[in-house]
């Protein structure tokens, strides 16, 4: 186990240096969107297939997973309970941002910077989880209450939602990596080491990712909605995650399983949500608020 500070040093200066090439003009945010293709489409592939292709999977692996979508599930039911007052166009908004997590650009290199394959096994899983949740549920959400839709055109697509996720590279990933794993294919070392190659880069590539788009330029409208959803998500996040911690028999789950669930369910918004922001229409500008005060304060607790 690597020093925890020392890793949380190195990741911030790494996210610093993204952010100090998007002032300096040199990367600007449009590039950020090249870096995240190359992210979602190779490194992060990269990572999915050589770790959970190789993982040896028990009833307790398969219960990281299953927690994430129970949560996600949970968080959308008190959401829409919560916010059903508000205008259809916020009230999407707000039930899209409390949905899922940014595993990959957040958790992925810091659970591998302190705790290496052990980490990665366990943090894999919870994006398999999160996957499905961001990719399916929370997108289908978003254009279920999208302002682009008509007073009259009130239907989903599914068809068109069925498309999306045959061609989300992470999630197809995930279906490729499982079925070698418990088909028990074995995977040609030459190809292993391609995929050692790229997974290497993906902890530098989402740090700086990370540090490209973050922004400190926050507007003051809207402060209520902002202020809700991260409320919400941190209020039941940190309460669930502490309570899964010190309640799952300690002789099941060791104590970095139970660490890695904790800390799982207070990371950042998945940035999948800027994207499907632009493809419903709705307010970007919220949205990017929120997603950069949950990196920072994301960030400050896993720290802490």
């Amino acid at each position: 186990m690597a020093d925890v500070n020392y890793t949380f040093l190195l990741s911030l200066t790494i996210i610093l240096i993204g952010f100090i090439l998007k002032k300096a003009n040199i990367i600007k945010e449009e590039n950020g969107k090249v870096i995240a293709k190359i992210i979602f489409n190779v490194t992060l592939p990269a990572i999915i297939l050589k770790v959970t292709s190789a993982i040896e999977f028990n009833l307790s692996l398969i219960l990281i997973p299953l927690i994430h979508i129970i949560f996600g599930l949970g968080m959308l039911g008190i959401a829409l309970i919560l916010f059903r007052n508000y205008p259809r166009n916020i009230k999407g908004l707000m039930l899209m941002t409390v949905i899922g997590f940014n595993v990959v650009h957040l958790a992925f290199p810091l659970v591998e910077g302190i705790w290496g394959k052990e980490g990665l096994q366990y943090i894999v899983l919870v994006d398999a989880g999160n996957a499905l949740m961001i990719f399916f549920v929370c997108y289908v959400v978003g254009c279920i209450f999208s302002p682009a839709l008509n007073n009259e055109e009130k239907k989903v697509d599914f068809k068109h939602v069925a498309k999306r996720l045959l061609k989300s590279t992470p999630l197809m990933s995930y279906v490729i990596a499982l079925t070698i794993n418990f088909s028990g294919i074995i995977i040609p070392i030459f190809i292993i080491d391609v995929l050692d190659i790229f997974a290497r880069a993906n902890s530098a590539l989402t740090l700086l990712l990370l540090g490209i788009y973050l922004s400190f330029k926050f507007e003051k409208a809207e402060w209520n909605v902002i202020l809700r959803v991260l409320l919400m998500r941190y209020l039941f996040g940190l309460s669930i995650g502490i309570s899964l911690f010190f309640f799952l028999p300690i002789d099941q789950f060791p104590h970095l399983y139970r660490v890695i669930i904790t800390i799982s369910l207070i990371l950042p918004i998945g940035l999948a949500v800027i994207p499907f922001s632009v493809e419903f229409e709705y307010d970007q500008k919220i949205i990017s608020m929120l997603v950069n005060l949950s990196i920072v304060i994301s960030f400050s607790l896993l720290w802490i």
